[in-house]
């Protein structure tokens, strides 16, 4: 019971903290976030409307911009992000049941999805409703941009140095320098060569 009122207590802070505009609020929120996060190291700017679930799970390093109405979610795995982040608005990244790793100088853009799990579905005789998740782990190298509505399956590994096309849907790994676009995505360029 008194976990639960402690957690619906954060939630409402969090939620007040997160409707304030300007810099008033980017300051009550650099104040707030440092004390619930496992770790985050300024400078960094976390904007409106962002929800940061499991934040004792999410590990963040300096120069991080989270722009409005980010989605975080680590409540039963882990996010480690290096140094020089910037999450556009929309973007969801959600470690729930695995891992995220990322890197260093990562540009993730406008509604971007990253999802370490996904749901269960190999009995038929079932609802996949009743089969749980089925943990994974993605990381992702440093100086790396990913477009506006990518998408980043479980099991991934992207390389460093590498761009996401906008609403490409990366479903296996990409190495590094790599230009990667499409439904599943496809190497279409390597960056070393014009």
């Amino acid at each position: 019971m008194i976990a639960m009122i402690k957690s619906e207590f954060f939630d409402w802070i969090e939620a007040l903290l997160g409707a304030l505009p300007g810099r008033i609020g980017r300051l009550l929120r650099g104040l707030y976030w440092p004390f619930r996060l496992n770790t985050i190291s300024r400078p960094f700017s976390i904007g409106r409307n962002i929800l940061i679930a499991g934040s004792q799970n999410v590990s963040l390093g300096s120069d991080v911009f989270l722009v409005d109405n980010v989605s975080i979610s680590a409540e039963n795995g882990r996010l480690i992000c290096g140094d020089k982040l910037a999450v556009n608005s929309g973007a969801l990244i959600n470690a729930d049941f695995g891992e995220i790793i990322i890197g260093s100088g990562v540009m993730i853009g406008p509604g971007v999805l990253i999802r370490a799990s996904n749901h269960g579905s190999d009995d038929v005789s079932r609802f996949m409703w009743y089969q749980g998740q089925t943990g994974g782990k993605i990381e992702i190298g440093d100086d790396v941009w990913m477009g506006g509505n990518a998408v980043v399956l479980p099991g991934v590994k992207i390389g460093s140095h590498v761009i996401v096309a906008a609403g490409a849907v990366v479903t296996k790994d990409v190495p590094d320098y790599s230009i990667v676009a499409g439904v599943p995505a496809i190497i279409i360029r390597d960056r070393r060569k014009k």
